[in-house]
């Protein structure tokens, strides 16, 4: 691709080039260019070859210094080089014309390609909007304006409504807030958001001011990385891209080779058969032929396809990490969630207590919640928030440790543990049997069972509308994995009409799982929360992390970002690939029949150097066109 015709976004170079061309025509065809001529007693032909050569001057100047440098780096068959050979070849037979048609439209294919690139970059920046450059602290009761690159953690902002949040931070107050998280999310629908809730820079406060207290650094807020990832999934190439590149090298020496054979068999046909050569004419199909060759609509369509791709995603809040994650969502056939936050809402609220014999539930209630005093995982939130509103004293751990499966430490110089019935089994506690699908913390004192506290989580009301779809797309198996206890995943895979659901699972089993499954032959994409799934999400085919774009492990080890919840994003994600791959198969399909059509026709001579022109600058035109309006929403 020229690199120099992205320099200017305008098209005044082209006009003025066409404009000149359209001039000499009718100066010609009218017979004024020949009295010209002889005015200025100049031959006709000259005459010619001077108004042509000022019409492609401007467009082909910097195709020829792009084919000079693409010479220096060693790359000499390339589709500049074709250019110029073909323009070339039409001065020599007086084709004037059609030698500063193929430069003329060629460049306006770029011009038009790299508008098209401009656009989808402006609709991604419409959609995150412009963080703004400066934002208001509230220090001592004094408001002042700063650079967000200045804030620092535990800053305090004042946010007016309509005015975008500039840095991560948490919600302040006492009552619930409505949010603009289309920025984030997609989703035009506002969001209302509880004190102590994380609040993404980007989002706007809808009806009200208020104050925030910042959470990290400028550069690490999720605006900020979200753009960085766009501009890295741009930069990365698809399996197709780097396939056509490929294709390429071997591709125009193959081209020159047969545009020279139709030139040289004729005549050598006639030194052996004696007869005169036609040069003028079979130099002219050989032209024909090369110019016809030209990849350049399949150069252009392809990334363009990928990069509008990436752009429609974008505004829908899927952030795909780079082209070849599009691809690789296209031939998922296995749909792999993990359950607490993903198919859940991760919500999580105490249904019932139950205390062994002897035990008091508050007990129970207070172990668990002073082992948990310093977790900020949903079910641990959900315990704490109870203590809190039954006016259970805490009591105090030490010595907590995060285990598998749950968490241990010491109260009152008494070992403590809170967790699931296989961490009990671990510490070797007996536990009464148990049939309830909620999700159950088994709580022991003293190396015994105290009793188990019974939490259920909300699956989310998108949840089964989505698998559906997915089976509606052709993905054969949905399943779930999930570190809870076996009756509650099966409560929520029969919610959602999953095929299969895995239970008790350590995060090293998950990757088991994943992998076995991709063993088998399917195409994998893992859906989890990227902290406790980071090995699933890496193992899968491809890695989706869903809603946390404040986790450095989500964005690291996911190939695929839906920011939000939405769970219907997903299959959009799926029918969007599955889209792009049948806007390039039709581009590709489209140009090659047309361009093979054209060198056969002028082979023998039917087709014309204008009809060349068409199947290379014609088609890549209309691919383009084609494209936009293919993958515009």
């Amino acid at each position: 691709m020229c690199e120099h015709c992205h320099n200017h976004s305008t098209y005044k170079v082209e006009i003025f080039s066409g404009l000149l061309l359209f001039i000499t025509l009718i100066l010609e065809h009218s017979g004024i260019l020949n009295r010209i001529a002889d005015a200025c007693g100049i031959k006709l032909n000259i005459a010619e070859i001077i108004l042509y050569l000022l019409a492609l001057i401007p467009v082909g100047f910097p195709v020829v210094r792009e084919m000079v440098e693409s010479w220096t780096k060693g790359s000499f068959m390339n589709e500049f080089t074709l250019m110029v050979a073909a323009t070339v070849g039409a001065f020599v037979i007086g084709e004037y014309p059609e030698g500063v048609a193929v430069l003329l439209f060629y460049s306006f294919g770029e011009k038009l390609e790299n508008s098209a690139s401009e656009d989808v970059k402006r609709r991604i920046k419409a959609l995150l909007g412009k963080l703004p450059d400066e934002a208001t602290v509230k220090e001592n009761g004094i408001l002042s304006k700063v650079s967000p690159k200045d804030l620092k953690p535990g800053s305090i902002l004042v946010v007016k409504p309509g005015e975008r949040v500039a840095i991560d931070a948490t919600l302040m107050g006492d009552h619930d807030v409505e949010f603009d998280t289309s920025a984030i999310t997609g989703e035009s629908v506002p969001r209302a958001y509880k004190p102590g809730e994380e609040i993404s820079s980007g989002m706007i406060p809808v009806d009200q001011a208020i104050e925030l207290k910042t959470l990290r650094a400028f550069s690490d807020s999720s605006m900020s990385r979200i753009m960085k990832m766009i501009e890295e999934a741009q930069a990365t190439k698809s399996p197709t891209e780097n396939l056509l590149r490929r294709i390429t090298k071997w591709y125009t020496p193959v081209v020159f080779i047969l545009a020279l054979l139709v030139f040289f068999i004729p005549w050598i046909v006639d030194v052996v058969n004696g007869n005169a050569f036609e040069w003028m004419k079979w130099l002219r199909r050989s032209l024909v032929f090369l110019v016809c060759s030209c990849p350049c609509a399949l150069v252009v369509s392809i990334p363009l396809s990928y990069f509008a791709s990436l752009g429609n995603a974008s505004r829908r809040g899927l952030l795909f990490k780079g082209s070849k994650y599009v691809d690789g969502m296209r031939d998922v056939d296995a749909v792999v969630f993990d359950k607490t936050g993903t198919l859940t809402t991760g919500k999580f609220h105490i249904s019932a207590i139950s205390a062994a014999e002897g035990i008091d539930k508050n007990l129970v209630l207070s172990v668990a919640a002073a082992l948990d005093a310093e977790s900020n995982h949903p079910l641990a939130e959900a315990i704490l928030s109870q203590a809190k509103a039954d006016g259970i004293d805490e009591s105090t751990a030490s010595d907590v440790k995060t285990v598998s499966h749950g968490i241990t430490g010491m109260i009152g110089g008494k070992e403590a543990a809170a967790g699931s019935r296989t961490l009990m089994h671990r510490l070797k506690i007996d536990v009464p049997g148990a049939n309830s699908d909620a999700t159950e913390i088994c709580v022991a004192l003293d190396g015994k069972y105290i009793g188990s506290i019974y939490l259920f989580d909300t699956v989310k009301p998108e949840a089964a509308e989505a698998v559906h779809r997915l089976h509606d797309l052709g993905i054969k198996s949905v399943e779930i994995l999930s570190g809870d206890r076996e009756e509650a995943v099966k409560r929520v895979a029969k919610e959602i009409g999953a095929d299969k659901s895995h239970a008790s699972l350590l995060p090293e089993d998950k990757k088991n799982i994943i992998s076995r499954l991709i063993q088998q032959g399917h195409k994998v994409a893992f859906v989890g929360d990227g902290i406790n799934d980071a090995p699933a999400i890496a193992a899968a085919n491809v890695g989706v992390a869903m809603g946390t774009l404040g986790t450095d492990v989500a964005m690291q080890s996911s190939d695929v970002v839906i920011a939000g919840d939405n769970l219907e994003k997903l299959p959009e994600a799926i029918t969007l690939a599955r889209k792009v791959r049948r806007v390039v198969t039709e581009n590709i399909t489209f140009a090659i029949g047309v361009k093979a059509l054209v060198m056969i026709l002028g082979a023998f001579g039917i087709a014309s150097l204008w009809a060349a022109v068409f199947a290379d600058t014609g088609v890549t035109l209309i691919t383009i066109i084609w494209t936009l309006l293919r993958l515009r929403k």
